[in-house]
């Protein structure tokens, strides 16, 4: 076989060229630690590889969430145990306000101070995260939940609970819309509650005292303080409201036949049409007062009467009031302690699925070292035996590329 010299230079050129090849992929081999750079060096390591680093990604994703699941509830749960001490430092006050040497102007200074919970009351209830969204409004994040002041709190928010996806088949609740911790702290069922005035000289006792909506049904209203004094025209009727100089406002005269109940109907402050009824027995005598107490499901509304009472004595005197405000005051602890029971579990809950995204995370990593990753001592080795290879076939090169015929001639 001829060999040219145009043969010598191509086979010299090319064994260089494939060389430093090699030798340059081995060096990214070594400098990035991996033995698969693209798809072609390992197809089925390639494409596995990216369905693990997805994977892995996705697990991160479930972290961030994790993390932001945590501060959140953390956050609800500091709100809430600020809201159960102004409870109980509202229940203790409640307590000293039976103090029966106590004057009208030490109720006042207990209904002030009363008033300065409240009012801390109502800014926990409207709590912001950093985000600036509230953690109380369900999904109407941005709606303020409980608007109004002493005397006319309502809720504005809806029913829903914001979740975040931290695993793949856990969405954990990171807010509770605020009718779950405030608004909702008693059913109505039981909640009429009927105190006689000290001075009674009749043989009357009030039972069975119901407030219905005109569907029969018990009234699910805005908590109150009713006054009905009996006279020779029948029952008078007075309302007493919260924040309203004006109350009590006389409603109207009911009357009552032997053997049936009173029954009045009315309109309150909310405007809702509600009816009255009592059982009556025992001959009541001119003058003789009752009060009549109806516990709201909104812990604002039992707050603001059980103040008012403070204020405004009765007839029947403070103590009905204060039984009136322990009662609802246990209801709203009750359930603001079973609230953070849950917020607590979700926590423990938390913690444990971290634990196991952790773990994922190591087994993803040791799976992508298996598919990728090279092995540092054979590839040093290899780098080694390509550049000797390539300073070898420099060398011949030069060697080969300087034989010519032209040398030989004289």
């Amino acid at each position: 076989m001829r060999v040219t010299t145009n043969m010598l230079y191509d086979k010299g050129i090319g064994t260089i060229q494939n060389l430093w090849s090699n030798l340059l992929h081995t060096q990214q081999e070594v400098s990035t630690e991996r033995r698969v750079l693209t798809p072609a060096d390992d197809p089925i390591a390639a494409s596995r590889a990216l369905d693990v680093t997805q994977s892995r990604s996705i697990n991160a994703q479930y972290k961030t969430n994790q993390d932001t699941s945590t501060d959140n509830l953390r956050l609800m749960e500091n709100k809430l145990m600020g809201i159960g001490d102004i409870l109980q430092y509202m229940r203790q006050s409640a307590i000293g306000a039976g103090d029966a040497i106590l004057t009208q102007d030490g109720l006042n200074s207990f209904a002030t101070d009363m008033r300065s919970q409240f009012d801390s009351l109502l800014s926990l209830a409207n709590t912001q995260d950093v985000a600036g969204n509230y953690l109380f409004s369900g999904y109407r994040a941005d709606t303020r939940p409980f608007q109004g002041a002493y005397g006319n709190v309502h809720y504005e928010g809806d029913q829903g609970t914001r979740t975040i996806q931290v695993s793949s088949s856990r969405y954990m609740p990171v807010s509770y819309p605020g009718s779950d911790i405030f608004d909702n702290t008693r059913p109505m069922s039981g909640a009429v509650n009927v105190y006689a005035a000290k001075s009674n000289t009749g043989g009357a006792s009030l039972s069975n005292a119901e407030f219905k909506m005109p569907a029969a049904t018990p009234a699910n209203i805005s908590g109150g303080r009713f006054e009905i004094t009996f006279s020779s025209t029948g029952w008078d009727v007075k309302e007493y409201v919260p924040g309203d100089a004006s109350s009590p406002r006389t409603l109207g005269t009911a009357t009552t036949a032997g053997g049936v109940p009173l029954e009045f109907n009315f309109t309150n402050v909310d405007g809702e049409a509600v009816c009255f009824t009592v059982d009556i027995t025992g001959m009541p005598a001119n003058g003789d007062s009752f009060e009549v107490f109806i516990a709201s499901k909104n812990v604002f509304d039992n707050l603001a009467v059980f103040i008012d009472t403070l204020e405004r004595p009765g007839p029947s005197g403070v103590i009905s009031g204060i039984s009136f405000a322990l009662d609802n005051i246990d209801h709203a602890l009750d359930t603001e302690l079973r609230v953070r029971a849950q917020i607590g579990s979700q926590l423990n809950e938390l913690e444990q699925l971290g634990s196991i995204n952790s773990d994922m995370d190591i087994q993803y990593a040791t799976t992508l070292s298996r598919l990728q990753d090279c092995d540092l001592a054979e590839a040093y080795s290899r780098l080694t035996k390509l550049q000797t290879n390539l300073e070898a076939a420099q060398l011949s090169f030069m060697k080969l590329s300087g034989l010519s015929l032209f040398n030989f001639l004289k």
